[in-house]
């Protein structure tokens, strides 16, 4: 059984000036086009039930509320054995959203925040306030789901480490369950990329970084990855099936699937996706590419990997196989063995594709 269900929805009210994700404005017509095709799509899965269900973009809740209650209704036919996810835009969201989101079963829910500075909103592009946040917990509490994560950013060559604790502090008093925080990616074709944007530099990144691991471990959040933490029993469900290497299904542009051995990615292409041209690769993983894969998707967490886990599912010793470079990272202080399990040390984890570079073959 493949555990989870990607659902991509590309729209966008307005685009950031820093996102990579496949997006486009949203207009209605293209919206309802696409939503014919996503359905085609969906058709031809033909398992009946997903252990988790993520439905990001983009925007999903751009839609209006008639495409959003379509989208829904036709993931409705999958049971969702444990969590179900829709990302959201604040400035995007309101009580008749929130209420389709109770009616159709979705526990969780992921707000675009990304800060709480609203000029460093505006640098970023982002076009809602802090109002808009309060409003969309607001609707989120009449319908009851308390399951929430909100995104943050830092990086930001405007943004101080005062700004970025002013920002823990905010999430925190928010009855927050989950945030996920992460360190500002500078891609070419983003706006930002083609403006040779450039951030902060890499020791005042990492200072941040250690200031938010510890902020946010101090006031409960345990970090469980590489740019994750929750409370309590509060970690993504979804988020760690790919963590841990496991099967998923992807629809949508853009979107990718990983089932046993081969990865599929779809096109990006709206043309091709609206003729139902989804596929654009497919890759058969050799038994080496799995091996860095899941060494890859493992090592993001803090707990690591088991090795003797690791070991049985991938019929190798990981310890003999990646000797070398298991040493050389240990030795620099960036992994360690603990208690069965091959980890990033506090170090390593903000430097983890330094040391994946070292286990490439």
């Amino acid at each position: 059984m493949i555990k989870g269900l990607y659902v991509h929805v590309p729209f966008c009210k307005s685009i950031c000036s820093y996102c990579d994700f496949a997006r486009c404005k949203y207009t209605s017509s293209l919206a309802d086009k696409y939503l014919t095709h996503l359905e085609k799509e969906l058709s031809e899965i033909k398992q009946d039930s997903f252990y988790t269900i993520y439905i990001g973009g983009g925007t999903p809740n751009s839609l209006n509320e008639k495409q959003l209650e379509k989208l829904l209704e036709m993931l409705s036919r999958f049971t969702v054995e444990k969590e179900y996810t829709i990302e959201i835009n604040p400035e995007s969201f309101n009580r008749e959203k929130a209420l389709l989101f109770k009616k159709y079963g979705i526990n969780r829910v992921s707000i675009g925040v990304q800060t709480f500075n609203e000029g460093l909103l505006a640098h970023m592009g982002r076009k809602h306030t802090n109002f808009d946040v309060t409003n969309a917990l607001k609707y989120l509490d009449e319908v009851e789901i308390y399951n929430r994560s909100i995104d943050l950013i830092f990086g930001f060559i405007t943004q101080t480490l005062a700004n970025v604790i002013t920002d823990l502090q905010k999430a925190v008093r928010l009855n927050i369950t989950h945030i996920s925080i992460y360190d500002l990616e500078i891609y070419p074709k983003t706006i930002f990329g083609m403006q040779r944007y450039e951030k902060l530099d890499e020791d005042t990144c990492f200072l941040m970084y250690q200031t938010i691991v510890e902020f946010l471990n101090f006031h409960g959040y345990k970090q469980y990855e590489t740019s994750n933490f929750a409370l309590g029993k509060y970690q993504s469900v979804h988020n760690k099936l790919y963590w841990k290497y496991e099967d998923f299904k992807g629809v949508g542009l853009s979107s990718s699937s990983k089932i046993k051995n081969i990865r599929t990615n779809n096109t990006s292409n709206f043309v091709d996706y609206l003729n139902d041209r989804y596929t654009e690769t497919t890759t058969r993983l050799s038994d080496e590419d799995i091996i860095f894969e899941a060494i890859m998707m493992n090592l993001r967490m803090n707990e690591g990997i088991d090795i003797k886990e690791f070991d049985e599912r991938f019929n190798c010793n990981i310890l003999e196989k990646f000797h070398i470079e298991i040493e050389k990272n240990i030795n620099k202080g960036l992994l360690e063995v603990k208690n069965g399990y091959l980890k990033t040390t506090n170090k390593g984890i903000f430097v983890l594709n330094d040391i994946l570079v070292d286990f490439m073959k």
